[in-house]
């Protein structure tokens, strides 16, 4: 007899090494690297970070925190580029509200998904 996982899909456990092994740190850290450099070139990049965050977060709670402290930094990101600038970043037709609701919900939600699936 086969052994269930404890997760939605069979990949959760081969995630663990990543979740919580040495390279946890790394590949936190690389999500938010890959997650902010596709943001830059489209707000698509917003659940691309929050998929990549879901996968490398230990819990569905560290997936939301993660993803929430992401969308705020995003955030905190157009808010300085306004300052500086004086122009608003480039966000792909969206008006500055509907981003700023985007990169507080988004990023979150799909990690939350992400991790609770797997």
């Amino acid at each position: 007899m086969s052994e269930r996982s404890t997760t939605l899909f069979a990949y959760g456990s081969h995630l663990q090494p990543i979740r919580s092994g040495r390279a946890a740190d790394a590949a936190s850290a690389l999500a938010w690297i890959v997650g902010a450099a596709a943001t830059l070139g489209h707000p698509a990049g917003l659940a691309l970070a929050g998929f990549l965050l879901g996968i490398v977060a230990t819990s569905v709670e560290r997936a939301v925190a993660a993803g929430a402290s992401f969308g705020i930094s995003v955030a905190a990101a157009g808010v300085v580029w306004l300052t500086v600038t004086g122009a608003m970043p480039p966000t792909a037709g969206f008006t500055p509200i509907e981003m700023l609701g985007l990169a507080l919900v988004g990023p979150p939600t799909v990690a939350a998904i992400v991790r609770a699936l797997g």
